[in-house]
């Protein structure tokens, strides 16, 4: 099965996959940190996602998916990290 892990540069699930016999790659607009280089697509995820895949597994940053957590951005206590 050709395998897209999206968001992951640690390559932690790409590695399980690759050891379960998949064709598994990591995309992030990061360098992996995982030691495969040769696993992993350092683009954005939007060039890559047309290209044929059988699963996608995706890891965004959640900071800022939600809103929920909105009430606890106070720029006042928490300055910069706030914003």
């Amino acid at each position: 099965m050709k395998v897209l892990i999206a968001c992951e540069e640690s390559q932690a699930v790409t590695k399980e996959f690759r050891k379960l016999g998949h064709e598994a790659y990591s995309c992030d607009i990061l360098d992996c940190s995982g030691g495969h280089p040769e696993w992993h697509l350092k683009k954005d995820l939007l060039k890559v996602i047309k290209d044929k895949w059988d699963l996608i597994i995706a890891f965004p940053p959640c900071t800022y998916l939600t809103v929920t957590g909105n009430a606890w951005f106070n720029i006042k206590k928490y300055g910069d990290k706030a914003i």
